[in-house]
């Protein structure tokens, strides 16, 4: 479950706050006036966000993933042969 706190305590916490959002993996939904207003997640799950959001990766993972399960794999050797 996510941690939900308002931004005062957020402001007076944040050090202990990026730890345990580090070390427990989870989300910390900021809010103002009792409304979610920003986000403080992990790099991993941004990153993970950025790869989702972008099309053209997106397609080169499930052209990827298809010729893996099609058994077309390569050796380090081979796709490095004659560089």
């Amino acid at each position: 479950m996510d941690f939900i706190l308002p931004v005062s305590e957020v402001r007076r916490r944040l050090p202990s706050l990026v730890k345990l959002i580090k070390k427990e993996e989870k989300n910390l939904i900021i809010t103002k006036n009792g409304r979610p207003v920003a986000v403080m997640i992990t790099p991993e799950l941004l990153e993970t966000f950025e790869i989702m959001s972008d099309p053209k990766l997106m397609a080169a993972l499930k052209r990827a993933e298809a010729g893996v399960a099609k058994g077309r794999v390569y050796t380090h050797k081979e796709v490095f042969k004659g560089v």
